[in-house]
């Protein structure tokens, strides 16, 4: 019985680690040219989400290079919504 015990405590926690160590897929952008408001503030959280993600990944993260993978796509995500954020303001603000 406490072999069993073990194992299956062993599996929940092995997996669970597993699952908190997935890489997180970056989210697709919004064109600022066409978005509308709703779809701008899904992004937002879209990239929020993903920021938070990549971080809880960056603790796990196993090498080196998946580490700094990780970090070049979190700067690009949020370097191309801000660009988006800032175009669709100014597209707003001239309309």
């Amino acid at each position: 019985m406490i072999k069993v015990s073990a194992l299956v405590l062993s599996t929940v926690l092995f997996s669970g680690l597993t699952q908190a160590c997935t890489k997180p897929t970056a989210p697709a952008l919004p064109d600022a040219a066409t978005a509308v408001t709703a779809q701008m503030v899904k992004a937002k959280h879209a990239v929020n989400a993903y920021m938070t993600a990549a971080e809880a990944y960056l603790e796990c993260a196993s090498s080196t290079i998946d580490h700094n993978r990780t970090v070049k796509s979190m700067k690009k995500v949020g370097e191309g919504f801000n660009e988006a954020v800032r175009s669709y303001k100014d597209r707003m603000a001239n309309s």
